[in-house]
C-alpha cells in the first residue's frame, strides 16, 4: 500500500510538472539571414518556451530559373509590379516551395537529400535544446571547421549545416527580447517637429518620429526592444521632443514597457516631468 501512494505521488508530481511546462509562455522569434553563400537569404523562425526550443522553421530564397522539366515558383506578385525588375528569365522563389527544382540542380553536384529534408532534418535536430546548450555547440566550430558539424546532425547534408542552426540561434534570441509598446499623444497644443528615444546605454539615438510632423491632437505608436542582456544592465531611455514654437523637453528613465505617453504641453505642467503615463481622456 505504501508503494503504491509512493508510486500515486511520484506519478501526481510528473503530472504537475509536466502541466507546468506545458503552461509556459510560448514566445516568437524570427530573422533573415545569410545562412548559405551570397547569393540567397534564409528566413528562420523559432517558437520558444522557457527556452527551449520546441520548433523551428526553415526556408531560404533566391533567384531561381525554370529546368526543361520543371517551372520556378515565384513568391506571390512576382507576376505583377514586384517582379517587374527581376534577372530577365528568373524568379525569386523559395527553395522549399521549389524543392523538387533546387535539389534536381543540387544533385548534379553530387547531392543526395533534397533541400526540404535537410531544412526538417536541421529543424528536428534543434528541437529540445535550450539557447544556451545551441549557443555552446554552435561556438564550438568556425568557418573553417564547419563541415565538421554536418556529422552532427542527423539527415543533413548541405554544407552550410551550421549556418542554418548559427540562424536558428539568431531566431531563439530574438524571441528573448523584450519588447515596450509606447502609445504617444501630442498634448502640446502645437506641432512637435522632433521626437526621439535615445538608448541610455549606448547613446544611440533612434530616428526622428515626428519627421514627417506629429500634429497637435494627434497620437502615435512605437515599438521598442532590449535583450536580457540589456534589461539586467539596466536598459533605459530617454524620451526628447521639441515643438514648432521651440519648446524642447526630455524625460530620461523610460524602461520597456506598455505605456502611454502624454506630451504635455510647458504651461501645462505640474512638475518637472514633462510627460505623463495617462492617456489623455477621449
Amino acid at each position: 500500500m505504501k508503494k503504491f501512494i509512493a508510486l500515486l505521488v511520484s506519478l501526481m508530481l510528473l503530472l504537475t510538472a509536466a502541466a507546468s511546462l506545458a503552461e509556459g509562455e510560448i514566445l516568437l522569434g524570427q530573422v533573415d539571414c545569410a545562412a548559405h553563400g551570397d547569393r540567397a537569404f534564409a528566413v528562420i523562425t523559432v517558437a520558444l518556451q522557457d527556452d527551449v526550443i520546441v520548433a523551428a522553421k526553415i526556408d531560404e530564397f533566391q533567384f531561381m530559373a525554370d529546368r526543361e522539366d520543371l517551372k520556378a515558383v515565384g513568391v506571390p506578385n512576382s507576376d505583377a509590379a514586384f517582379g517587374q525588375n527581376y534577372p530577365e528569365g528568373q524568379v525569386l522563389g523559395s527553395k522549399r516551395a521549389n524543392s523538387d527544382l533546387y535539389s534536381l540542380n543540387m544533385q548534379r553536384a553530387g547531392s543526395t537529400v533534397q533541400i526540404a529534408a535537410n531544412f526538417n532534418a536541421i529543424e528536428a535536430y534543434v528541437k529540445g535544446k535550450t539557447v544556451t546548450e545551441l549557443e555552446a555547440i554552435v561556438n564550438g566550430y568556425t568557418e573553417e571547421t564547419k563541415a565538421d558539424f554536418i556529422d552532427a546532425v542527423t539527415g543533413a547534408t548541405t554544407a552550410d549545416t551550421w549556418g542554418y542552426v548559427r540562424g536558428v540561434l539568431a531566431a531563439a534570441k530574438a524571441a528573448q527580447l523584450k519588447a515596450g509598446t509606447y502609445t504617444f499623444y501630442n498634448k502640446t497644443g502645437e506641432n512637435v517637429t522632433e521626437l526621439y528615444l535615445i538608448n541610455n546605454l549606448t547613446g544611440e539615438q533612434g530616428p526622428n518620429y515626428a519627421v514627417n510632423g506629429f500634429a497637435a491632437d494627434a497620437k502615435y505608436v512605437i515599438t521598442r526592444s532590449a535583450t536580457p542582456e540589456e534589461i539586467e544592465a539596466g536598459f533605459s531611455m530617454t524620451v526628447a521632443f521639441k515643438t514648432e514654437g521651440g519648446y524642447e523637453a526630455k524625460f530620461e528613465t523610460l524602461h520597456i514597457e506598455e505605456a502611454p505617453i502624454t506630451l504635455l504641453a510647458q504651461d501645462a505642467l505640474t512638475g518637472a516631468t514633462p510627460i505623463s503615463f495617462f492617456a489623455p481622456a477621449e
